[in-house]
């Protein structure tokens, strides 16, 4: 059915974003257990991104730090 289809898709964008629910629920069990599995995994995406930026940065950070302090020698 296409219509419950985007209501799928509706709820996973929800889920992932952190946006809320609006008039669109899981209601299985199995809904439920997804949609919390696609949250925790939403977050650790985002947190494994942002560290790896901020890895990234100061890497980045460093090189230069020690090109300058090689260029004063």
């Amino acid at each position: 059915n296409p219509a419950q289809y985007l209501n799928f898709i509706y709820l996973s964008f929800v889920t992932i974003s952190t946006l809320g629910y609006g008039d669109i629920l899981p209601i299985s069990r199995l809904a439920k257990m997804l949609c919390v599995q696609e949250t925790v995994f939403g977050q650790l995406y985002i947190a494994c991104l942002v560290a790896r930026l901020v890895g990234l940065y100061t890497t980045e950070k460093n090189r230069e730090d020690l090109t300058v302090e090689l260029d004063e020698d």
